[in-house]
């Protein structure tokens, strides 16, 4: 199950009381009582320590704290590698030393690792209120960044990913070669999604995709779906339910194809590293030194990602949430389709950096939605330059 942004905003609430019950799914143990867990192996960790050597002691917070937007999923697979696998795995948290670097780093888990009613965005002012404390970094999508630029205005630093996982899925036995809108619109299909007021799917109705075909309450199910005989359209992540489908779903297990909304023209940086504006100047002189490392820990995950997947499949569920499982097969394909897909792949100034042409057009699109729907926490007058920069972006670092 994976779970897009909006879901995950509307189960922020909900899954606290579903850990409580243990009713989620999962292990029958309280995942809470789990000790912390600190890696044995000998050679955990190692790659970064040798790898991740700038001094960062005298200009950086010690530990840095990193907000994630979800639980722990090869999407956030760069923070992770920073650390290596032989970290302390504690509940809704991740901890160890940042290679070399004289300081540790703390990542902590976004849904129930959050708190109710925090988004990422909100998380950099008001703190993670399930660990009690104000992070320095947190993954901000650059259309949520727009959606709060007046309320909790934040600037992303580097986006590990150049585009979305999100997609609309189908079955390919009932629907064959959807690329554009247009072929979306043809089938007649209904489409299920967390709500309609998600951007994307504003987006979508904007472009010819009749409202009432959208269907409101995804929240990772897979029932729907299954049970739809594949007449339905399905929100999801390529990184996450393509696999999940057609490995380790016993009711389905067979292909589904999907179309990215990238694709169809929506087009945000999802998960962009970003710190609050007012602070930016502030740790300016850090980014100057951290980000050519998030750049450089990503294109080593992309070319070796073996020790944080196996991180990622000994972390979770028991100590992110017992209803979410990673496998190391879930989390090997997540990288083989972040590699094809362009998921993960240069900007136009290096890994991670942005282009400001797409920027603008995400902003035109965002504004008249935001308008429409009487949002109250945008500045009318947002630019790029509001919640973007490539100022710390070292341009040498690529894929290669």
């Amino acid at each position: 199950m994976h779970l897009h942004r909006g879901t995950r905003r509307a189960l922020a609430a909900g899954v606290a009381l579903c850990l409580l019950a243990a009713a989620c799914g999962g292990d029958d143990d309280d995942s809470s009582d789990a000790a912390p867990e600190t890696g044995t192996d000998a050679e955990a960790g190692a790659f970064a320590a040798e790898h991740y050597t700038t001094d960062l002691s005298e200009d950086c917070p010690d530990p840095i704290i990193v907000q994630k937007d979800w639980l722990a999923e090869a999407e956030h697979a760069a923070m992770y590698q920073l650390i290596g696998g032989g970290g302390t795995m504690e509940q809704n948290a991740y901890r160890g030393p940042l290679g070399s670097t004289g300081v540790d780093l703390e990542i902590l888990d976004g849904g129930p690792g959050l708190g109710d009613g925090i988004t990422t965005a909100s998380s950099l002012y008001a703190g993670n209120l399930v660990q009690g404390k104000e992070p320095m970094l947190a993954y901000v999508g650059t259309d949520d960044a727009a959606q709060f630029s007046s309320e909790f205005p934040v600037t992303a630093v580097v986006s590990p990913l150049n585009e979305a996982p999100t997609m609309l899925m189908y079955d390919p036995e009932t629907y064959e070669g959807l690329e554009t809108i247009d072929d979306v619109i043809a089938t007649e299909a209904d489409i299920y999604v967390t709500t309609k007021t998600q951007s994307y799917v504003q987006y979508l109705i904007g472009q010819g995709i009749p409202e009432d075909r959208f269907i409101e309450g995804y929240t990772g199910d897979k029932e729907r779906f299954i049970t739809s005989g594949g007449s339905l359209i399905n929100q999801g992540y390529v990184s996450n339910e393509v696999y999940s489908y057609e490995h380790e779903t016993e009711t389905w297990n067979k292909p589904v194809a999907y179309v990215l909304v990238n694709d169809l023209g929506y087009q945000p940086y999802p998960s962009a590293l970003s710190v609050r504006t007012d602070k930016l100047e502030e740790y300016s002189p850090c980014l100057e030194k951290l980000v050519p490392l998030m750049q450089q820990a990503q294109a080593d995950f992309m070319a070796d990602p073996a020790e944080v997947n196996d991180l990622l499949t000994r972390y979770n569920p028991d100590y992110s949430a017992p209803f979410w499982f990673t496998s190391e097969g879930l989390s090997d394909a997540a990288v083989d389709v972040m590699q094809s897909e362009g998921i993960v792949a240069d900007g136009p100034e290096g890994l991670g950096s942005f282009d400001m042409d797409r920027m603008q057009n995400l902003i035109d699109i965002l504004v008249p939605i935001f308008a429409d729907q009487d949002i109250d926490t945008y500045d009318p007058a947002v630019t790029p330059e509001m919640i973007v920069t490539n100022e710390f972006i070292d341009p040498g670092i690529t894929l290669g």
